[in-house]
């Protein structure tokens, strides 16, 4: 094929660049190269929302890529834009993005090396490229990205995460007739019906396997056969962080983490903006700077700025940026005893609260309620007040007194509860707030976990949850508040509470459930400089 184009400046696009894989399919690409020079590295982007698009919702396009003396591909993935083949999420791109990385060091273009980019599937996709270990891949950075399609992508201690699943789902059967996202419902009961009488099999696959089972295992990118250096993007307020916490741990990879939720990449949450410090703009000149060095290259000179260091840079909510060698950064933990004088920590307005001296704040359990036909309303707000919602007495609250001098938290906060219940299967939800003087208690993390397995009436269960990661400063005037409930919907899929729940549950089948919290303890991950000052 002639290299040629349509020229925009300095910087020339092909399109229609054709990759045929083994078993025949044709994949469908655009690439953008300077006008002079070459040949160059090449960063490989694979999407399955429009190679058009490039993912510029959130990211530079690739001509600006191109401008730093990158040539630049973005390919349809199998089945998806003008891509021949059928698609199913998570399950070719381990052997379409191997035989693609390779098929795109051998253009006239490059210079036989790889490396790829792109955030959330597009992250994904690269992970299962990566372990297959092809020869020409350099780099990766594979941004606000979970690891897993499992546990932090479709489900979350077991939950269905409703409003993306559903979400997702109907964007992706949209976009393949070319009609936008479909309408789906999320309050549909049964759940099978959310998009209509014939959703993607794939969907109904999603929904039929609530459990981490060999469905998902198999679809699962292998990290520890990732061997080449890593970039990625941690938003506080991605759904993905604690995914994207995992690939920086896992992979040691270079990180930029923010108060930025998955799209787009803002400043302003929950009605708060924390401000121009806090952009994300930075990002673009430290991923090109570690495209640099993957490839043993002189940084471009654009824009005369020196480019940033490698290691993890966080934004602490409430005072800046910081830099670790990796994250979580050096910590200590806090732990902290939810109290209630008389049972009765149920609401904002009861007498629970969290303290560091247990044995001077007896316990008496609290009961809650869990309903599913009106169950503890939620949407997964970022940095939102949760304020109305822990009027319900459907929600235990445990709060702190005001710290004696601020403490950062840095890290994932972890919730241990001990209840009883009179159903064989109930959730299990935490959210951690921070309570203003006034009132106003903005979320900051949380998650959640559900009985997968039927437990008898009575019998305790001990729960240990992980809240996602995140970094804020606590101020002396301001409190910490740990909410739980046995449901959060449509954040999280209606649970039945009985011991046949499943996809086709319906109305008459659901069951309240009566949940005693027997005892709760919440470990802080204290940055190590004020670890001497944790909440009273």
């Amino acid at each position: 094929m002639e290299f040629g184009g349509e020229s925009g400046g300095e910087i020339v696009r092909t399109v229609g660049l054709e990759a045929t894989m083994a078993d025949g399919v044709v994949l469908v690409a655009d690439a953008w190269c300077p006008v002079t020079g070459g040949p160059w590295p090449v960063l490989l982007q694979r999407l399955p929302y429009g190679r058009s698009v490039a993912s510029t919702p959130v990211l530079p396009h690739p001509a600006w890529f191109a401008r730093h003396g990158y040539a630049v591909i973005v390919q349809d993935c199998r089945g998806r834009g003008d891509s021949t083949g059928a698609f199913a999420p998570f399950v070719d791109e381990a052997a379409d993005g191997a035989a693609s990385i390779e098929w795109a060091a051998r253009l006239g273009f490059c210079d036989g090396r790889v490396a790829t980019y792109g955030f959330s599937y597009q992250g994904l996709a690269q992970l299962y490229a990566a372990a297959e270990h092809p020869p020409s891949l350099r780099a990766i950075a594979p941004m606000m990205c979970c690891p897993d399609p499992y546990e932090g992508w479709t489900y979350e201690g077991g939950l269905l995460r409703w409003p993306f699943a559903c979400f997702w789902a109907a964007q992706l059967q949209g976009q393949q007739h070319r009609t936008g996202p479909v309408p789906f419902d999320t309050g549909a009961v049964p759940i099978s019906g959310a998009l209509g009488q014939h959703p993607p099999a794939w969907f109904g696959e999603w929904l039929a396997h609530p459990g981490d089972d060999e469905y998902w295992a198999v679809r699962r990118p292998d990290l520890d056969a990732v061997s080449v250096p890593a970039f990625t993007v941690m938003g506080w307020f991605d759904d993905f962080s604690s995914g994207t916490a995992t690939l920086i741990m896992r992979l040691r990879a270079e990180a930029w983490c923010g108060p930025w939720a998955h799209m787009p990449w803002g400043t302003r949450h929950g009605g708060f903006e924390f401000g121009p410090e806090a952009s994300p703009a930075p990002v673009w000149d430290a991923l090109v700077a570690f495209f640099d060095r993957a490839f043993d290259r002189p940084p471009a000179p654009v824009g005369g700025d020196e480019r940033p260091a490698g290691g993890v840079n966080y934004f602490v909510l409430g005072d800046g940026w910081r830099q670790a060698s990796t994250w979580p950064p050096p910590r200590t933990i806090v732990s902290m005893t939810g109290s209630s004088a008389t049972g009765n920590a149920n609401s904002r307005w009861g007498d629970g609260m969290l303290v560091a001296d247990s044995d001077c704040h007896p316990n008496v359990p609290t009961t809650l309620v869990s309903e599913p036909r009106f169950a503890h309303p939620g949407d997964p707000v970022a940095f939102q007040d949760d304020a109305p919602a822990q009027d319900r007495r459907d929600v235990a609250c445990f709060t702190t007194a005001p710290a004696s001098a601020h403490i950062d938290i840095t890290g994932s906060p972890v919730v241990r509860v001990v209840t009883t219940c009179d159903r064989p299967r109930h959730d299990m939800v935490a959210t951690l707030s921070i309570v203003d003087p006034d009132g106003t208690a903005r979320t900051i993390t949380g998650y959640a976990q559900r009985l997968l397995e039927p437990v008898a009436e009575g019998n305790e269960t001990s729960w240990a949850i992980q809240l996602r990661p995140i970094a804020v400063r606590v101020r002396p005037d301001q409190q910490l508040r740990l909410s739980l409930s046995g449901a959060r919907f449509p954040c999280y899929d209606r649970n039945a509470q009985t011991s046949t729940h499943d996809v086709e549950t319906t109305a008459s089948d659901q069951a309240v459930a009566t949940i005693v919290i027997r005892s709760v303890e919440l470990d802080l991950p204290v940055a190590i400089a004020s670890a001497h000052s944790p909440p009273a």
